[in-house]
């Protein structure tokens, strides 16, 4: 009989070992144009997209460092960024962070979306956004 549970582990771990798991693009991936699709958050606990609010944003990110914001294909932030990888958020959890000028979210690239969150902030916002090709 322990053969056989023996043999069911291995191909247990064998299956869970080969599923596809989510890819999670390298961070130069962050470099190019992204455009906005809700944010979540605040006291609130508002849904703010472009249809309830009227504004559609874009965010470009390129490879000198740079980063524009677009509002209704109107510049209205120009400025350096950076990330910094592995920050320590907590003793247990850490995050990749995004520096655009005073401003520090974490943020998660999966597939072609880039999502946002507010740190140190309790009740800030998640923003989420999507590649634009």
């Amino acid at each position: 009989m322990k053969p056989y549970l023996f043999a069911l582990a291995v191909l247990i771990l064998f299956g869970v070992s080969s599923c596809k798991k989510e890819q999670q693009q390298p961070f130069g991936s962050v470099v190019g144009k992204w455009r906005w699709v809700k944010s979540v958050g605040g006291i609130g606990g508002l849904t703010l997209t472009p249809q309830s609010t009227g504004n559609n944003l874009r965010d470009e990110f390129y490879a000198d460092s740079t980063f524009k914001r677009y509002e209704n294909d109107s510049l209205i932030v120009q400025s350096n960024f950076s990330i910094v990888h592995g920050y320590n958020y907590t003793p247990s959890e850490k995050v990749d962070v995004l520096n655009i000028g005073p401003s520090s979210r974490s943020i998660l690239i999966r597939n072609d979306s880039l999502f946002m969150v507010d740190l140190f902030i309790s009740d800030g916002f998640g923003d989420t956004f999507v590649r634009i090709n």
